[in-house]
């Protein structure tokens, strides 16, 4: 590609009275910019960067950013705002459309390529999670109940919002469905005689949660396993009276949202509640082919439109709906601060294209959350018709000195 057909492709994608505005230097020198003050400038090093993009936008602005043909001086995040207000990541080239064609074949994931594809992400070293998430290991939105709440603090305050909303009580079983590095279990534990049971496909967290139970001296009445939930049998172990999933529903594929239900609801005592946290769309979307190929591996982002009838045809009774879109934006920008502050050791443990892939996801997460399609999730379900809950949501969120107060329907089932 040489300069005027990088200039005539640029001018077609970027608008000129962006806000904030936008610079873009190429090989040789030449400047392009907005007629409004830039944010960030986008630097082309290579020609074939811009040849990337013109073929796939998003996976050949995300290859070539990794790669060094491609960077981003000032605010990334705001040239990514920019892409999701304009969608330009979303225009489809053919290699595109036969790359989604592919995946979409590909159809239902089975036991063993969902460990392969979880074990990619999670598998990663929980000493490179340590370096950025709270200290719980919390990867999944926070509930911020003040702009000026800490992270640690508004994870904490999520697994107790997530525990109220199902109604755990004394003497539940509660089911895990995902769950990651126990912090949600040990939340629960504390509740007089609450037995646990937690899931997880990745060995790493599976070693980790395990440890942090015993130093809790919960291993009595909490365990937690290597073990997909299309594996565990409800004569076996269940029946459970909560079922909860924080942050795994998004790993169970378009096709797995119908099969997900089924099981769930076959896990589940008879008017017990189900509480899941999900990232969502209203419509249904292709997930992002990066995303997909580089950090997510068959992936897909469910939305309203396929969650709701699945859950209904499986038997379940829809409770509630929340959408914690703006505080799973605010919990990305504490992770971007987090990871940044550290980048140079993840640099020196996993090398400076890792910390590049793993910088334009979190920022691009967050710019999705802010500017594009994507939602944060909670939805409320029983197995069979409830009229015995509080008739509005005020118990979700009013907290007590010590923590939230008893469940105002304590002595229902």
């Amino acid at each position: 590609m040489n300069v005027r057909s990088a200039r005539r492709l640029l001018s077609s994608l970027l608008p000129p009275r962006a806000e904030p505005g936008w610079r873009v230097r190429l090989w040789d020198g030449t400047e392009l910019a907005s007629e409004t003050a830039p944010a960030f400038t986008l630097h082309v090093r290579h020609p074939s960067a811009l040849e990337r993009v013109a073929g796939d936008p998003s996976m050949g602005f995300g290859e070539a950013y990794v790669a060094g043909h491609l960077d981003v001086e000032g605010d990334l995040g705001a040239l990514l705002g920019l892409a999701y207000r304009e969608d330009l990541f979303a225009r489809l080239s053919p290699l595109k459309k036969a790359r989604l064609c592919w995946w979409h074949l590909r159809g239902r994931s089975g036991l063993r390529r969902a460990r392969r594809e979880i074990s990619h992400h999670y598998d990663r070293g929980n000493e490179f999670y340590r370096l950025w998430l709270d200290e719980g290991l919390n990867y999944s939105c926070a509930y911020f109940e003040t702009p000026e709440t800490d992270l640690e603090t508004a994870q904490r305050a999520k697994n107790a919002l997530v525990l109220r909303k199902a109604g755990l009580r004394p003497g539940h079983r509660l089911l895990d469905v995902g769950c990651g590095w126990g912090s949600l279990l040990l939340a629960a534990a504390e509740t007089p005689g609450v037995r646990a049971l937690g899931i997880t496909l990745s060995e790493r967290q599976l070693e980790l949660a395990r440890e942090r139970i015993r130093r809790a001296g919960a291993a009595d009445r909490v365990e937690v396993r290597l073990a997909d939930y299309r594996e565990l049998d409800p004569g076996r172990d269940g029946p459970f009276d909560r079922v909860v999933s924080v942050g795994m529903f998004e790993h169970v594929g378009r096709r797995n949202i119908p099969v997900f239900f089924e099981r769930v609801r076959r896990l589940l005592k008879p008017r017990g509640l189900f509480l899941l946290h999900t990232i969502g769309r209203i419509l249904p979307r292709e997930t992002d082919p990066w995303i997909r190929a580089h950090i997510f591996p068959g992936g897909y982002i469910p939305a309203l439109v396929e969650i709701l009838p699945a859950a209904e045809r499986a038997g379940f009774d829809f409770l509630d709906l929340e959408n914690l879109r703006r505080h799973y934006h605010r919990t990305l920008g504490h992770w971007i601060e987090r990871f940044e502050a550290r980048s140079g050791e993840i640099a020196g443990r996993m090398g400076e294209a890792f910390v590049r892939m793993w910088r334009l996801y979190l920022h691009g997460s967050r710019a999705a959350f802010g500017e594009g399609d994507l939602h944060l999730f909670q939805l409320l379900y029983s197995r069979g018709r409830r009229e015995d809950l509080p008739l509005t949501r005020r118990h979700f969120y009013e907290a007590a000195e010590g923590g939230f107060p008893p469940h105002p329907a304590a002595a229902s089932p």
